[in-house]
């Protein structure tokens, strides 16, 4: 930031003063997808923030007044130096219909992407205001000298100035919102009268003379890239990034004053705590699965750590695999060994087959994921090893049946690049661009309703978030990095659905200094292939009879959700439900009865308990429940004994009156350190004694090895609940 202050010149008065709230807002040339607007700009011309009908992309250019429209498009789209300035007034229509004359005051810079940003703000100029000349300037503006302050307020970083007595002479708005603070406390203030007080990183309170305000009043020297936590007036606390320079009179060059910015870097903080929860998480998915996961020195090829899995399948009763070397196992010996790690080392990831020979001497052939990952400074390569010898026979069939497969594809993707598919072409220079019919109509348009064509059509109609990917695609193309551009895109479709298409291109022609200048390609409409992708991991996490999650989704969302019940501090409940007397169901009416007995024994579950919770079917009759967000376990009696009475009415299943029963098991994690094997193992326990209590009841964990419902308190056994006058199982 280029901030020219003379604090001389000012008095508590003037620099102090309380303005207009600046309508705000910034324009990206390059990208006007990322455009920002000030809540200002919506109520200046009469929309809603959330209104569909005002084009961020397009900001307030199809507002203006046809005769303005010509003088703010050559102000707009003139070459401008780097932090140039411009005043310019002009009429925007208003949702109403009326016209409002408004003062333009804006400076313009380019960032080091090459990116365009003009930075500015919009003020309403009523009758009595001097408008603007004939060349679009305002007389107003350029005597007030405002554009220093309002773009000050514009800033994404606080801002305070003292002066060199310390005294603070000038703030900005995002000052007073980051350190909590109103104008009041802060202006004409020293720092040691402000209210907020400062921590270093650690924790350790700061003395007023420590702040790197007060050290460079001080030294004079600059402070760069402080952090500090700030404890607002409020009782809120945040972390924020530090910046602090000295201040020259500009006539004199003498010792000025301080000019300190600061940044909320709340974010980054909040991201160091994810980056140790993701260690512990690392943690547990190594050891805490059934894949065969070792992690090895690349140095010596000495195992460092094994899964549980890994020391079961190679069954080394001698110590186990941690200690032991790659060679041990792989049948290859050491070149193998010096071979993959070489390899992993240079590429980061490696997938390859080896023959290992267990602890019973039986050699097994594996498939080897390799990835290098560093955990404590040092570098380690993990493996996934999965265990292939029973599928060679299958590879082998497979291995026609891919190789026809390749031929078919090759000969399809010719087609489908041979067919009518959405063609453009795109001066990269100019921004010019063609496309054609089918391309508009893949979203639901005619060309002439698009019109007029260019660059900007296409970043109008792309999903927001799938614009930088693009980009990012193009400029490796631009680089060299890759020979084509390909990049799967979101397009807004005419009835406002999102169209997933395949972009692609080539660049037809470069200059003489390697820059593209033209490029082609196609679109082609993948939104089918998309939703099969979708049904395809929705079947996979589905149980297929009852539509319930599955195991594998109910592992997966059961760490999930003990990870976010952490977070905040809550409980987490699981119910296992086991039907009782459903082998008699089979065996007297059959295994169709049974089945539908099973799916509506689903609905039942799914009907008592609350959306947020995961229902799933674990096989055959065993179902479970996870109940995230808990302030009282007990509250889960309420759900599990909702099931219970409804399953054990009579069924009509198929003309069959069915009489069934549903034992369920609770468990939870006590003190929040549960893990999902241990909050299921807890569960089954549960569950076990409900069985052994008589079946088609609750019961709750509880620790100690009870073995007699009759030692439990009443409320952690759903008998009572269903058998009031009943004290014996």
């Amino acid at each position: 930031m280029n901030l020219s202050v003379n604090l001389t010149k000012q008095t508590g008065t003037d620099a102090c003063a309380a303005g207009a709230v600046p309508v705000l807002y910034e324009f990206f040339r390059k990208t006007p997808s990322r455009n920002y607007f000030g809540a200002g700009v919506f109520e200046l011309l009469g929309y809603d923030p959330k209104d569909s009908d005002f084009d961020r992309t397009q900001g307030w250019v199809s507002l203006l007044h046809p005769d303005d429209a010509l003088i703010y498009a050559q102000h707009r789209n003139q070459q401008t130096s780097n932090d140039a300035n411009r005043r310019l007034t002009f009429r925007l229509r208003h949702k109403d219909g009326n016209w409002i004359t408004v003062e333009d005051c804006a400076t313009i810079h380019e960032l080091a992407n090459g990116e365009v940003v003009t930075s500015g703000c919009l003020t309403r100029l009523y009758a009595a205001q001097t408008l603007s000349s004939s060349d679009g300037t305002s007389h107003t503006l350029q005597k007030g000298g405002n554009l220093h302050k309002r773009l000050l307020n514009s800033l994404a970083e606080g801002v305070v100035v003292y002066d060199a007595a310390g005294m603070v002479v000038e703030f900005n708005n995002t000052a007073l919102e980051i350190l909590g603070l109103t104008g009041d406390e802060l202006c004409r203030k020293t720092v040691p009268e402000t209210p907020c007080t400062f921590v270093r990183e650690d924790g350790v309170p700061l003395t007023r003379d420590e702040l790197p305000g007060k050290r460079v009043l001080a030294t004079g020297e600059r402070e760069y890239g402080v952090v500090l936590g700030v404890n607002r007036p409020n009782g809120e606390f945040a972390w924020i990034r530090v910046n602090a320079e000295p201040l020259h009179n500009e006539q004199t060059g003498t010792f000025d004053g301080v000019i300190v910015s600061f940044a909320d870097i709340n974010d980054v903080k909040q991201a160091e705590v994810a980056f140790r929860e993701r260690e512990l998480l690392y943690r547990q998915m190594f050891s805490n699965t059934t894949a065969i996961n070792i992690l090895v020195d690349p140095a010596d090829g000495r195992i460092v750590d094994a899964s549980r899995a890994a020391e079961e399948l190679y069954g080394f009763a001698d110590g186990g695999l941690v200690g032991r070397t790659i060679p041990d196992l792989d049948v290859d010996g050491a070149p193998s060994l010096h071979r993959h790690v070489s390899a992993v080392l240079e590429h980061g990831a490696l997938s390859f087959v080896v023959q290992h020979r267990l602890g019973n001497g039986e050699i097994r052939k594996m498939q080897v994921h390799a990835g290098l990952i560093e955990l404590h400074e040092r570098k380690y390569i993990h493996t996934t090893n999965v265990d292939i010898t029973e599928r060679e026979h299958y590879e082998r069939m497979l291995k026609d049946a891919n190789r026809k497969l390749a031929e078919e594809r090759q000969r399809l993707d010719e087609i489908i690049w041979g067919t009518s598919a959405g063609t453009w072409e795109w001066n990269v220079q100019t921004g010019e661009t063609r496309f054609n019919e089918r391309w508009a109509e893949i979203i639901g348009y005619t060309l002439d309703e698009l019109g007029p064509i260019s660059i900007d059509t296409w970043l109008a109609y792309c999903h927001p978030e799938d614009l930088e990917k693009s980009e990012a695609a193009l400029q490796r193309t631009f680089r060299g990095e890759t020979d084509h551009y390909q990049c799967e895109c979101r397009m807004r479709h005419k009835d406002g659905s999102w169209v997933w298409v395949l972009d692609r291109g080539k660049v037809v022609e470069w200059d003489a200094d390697d820059n593209p200048l033209r490029m082609s390609g196609t679109h082609a409409d993948i939104t089918p292939t998309k939703a099969v992708e979708a049904e395809i991991r929705r079947l996979a996490q589905t149980d297929q009879l009852t539509g319930l999650s599955n195991r594998y989704q109910f592992n997966s969302m059961l760490s999930q959700i003990i990870q976010i019940n952490r977070r905040f501090e809550k409980s987490i409940v699981l119910l296992l439900l086991d039907l009782d007397r459903f082998k008699q169901v089979n065996d007297t009416f059959g295994h169709p009865v049974g089945d539908k007995l099973l799916v509506e024994v689903a609905e039942i579950i799914k009907r008592n308990c609350r959306e947020a919770d995961v229902v799933a079917r674990l096989g055959g009759d065993e179902f479970a429940v996870v109940l995230p967000l808990m302030d009282d376990v007990r509250d889960a009696a309420i759900p599990a004994q909702r099931i219970i009475e409804e399953v054990s009415r009579p069924l009509i299943i198929d003309g069959n009156e069915v009489h069934v029963g549903i034992s369920i098991g609770i468990s939870t994690c006590a003190d929040h350190n549960g893990t999902p094997d241990s909050i299921y193992r807890d569960a089954d326990k549960a569950l076990y004694r409900a069985k052994n209590c008589g079946r088609n009841r609750f019961c709750f964990y509880v620790e100690g090895g009870c073995n007699e419902c009759g030692a439990l308190d009443r409320e952690l056994c759903g008998r009572y609940a269903l058998n009031p006058q009943n004290q014996d199982c």
